[in-house]
């Protein structure tokens, strides 16, 4: 087994790994870069090193690939 596909499942188990910060099902908001604006799901982390990449689904249906930097968890309610 290579560390990749180790650092993937202990991820998908819900592990907290050093330098990714998010985890399966956070719903975040693109802040930065090609896909600013777009809001979705994390279903995917595609690369630890040296940075964290992930897969998003969008709330338009679509899979976007987005850098640990590029988001941020998205607030889920709004001041009154």
């Amino acid at each position: 087994m290579n560390e990749e596909f180790d650092l993937h499942n202990r991820w998908l188990r819900g592990d907290q790994l050093t330098g990714v910060r998010f985890t399966m099902n956070d719903y975040v908001e693109v802040r930065s870069g090609q896909h600013i604006g777009e809001s979705g799901s994390v279903v995917s982390v595609i690369k630890f090193e040296p940075n964290a990449s992930y897969i998003v689904e969008t709330e338009s249906g679509k899979d976007i690939e987005v850098s640990e930097e590029e988001i941020e968890i998205a607030n889920s309610w709004q001041s009154i």
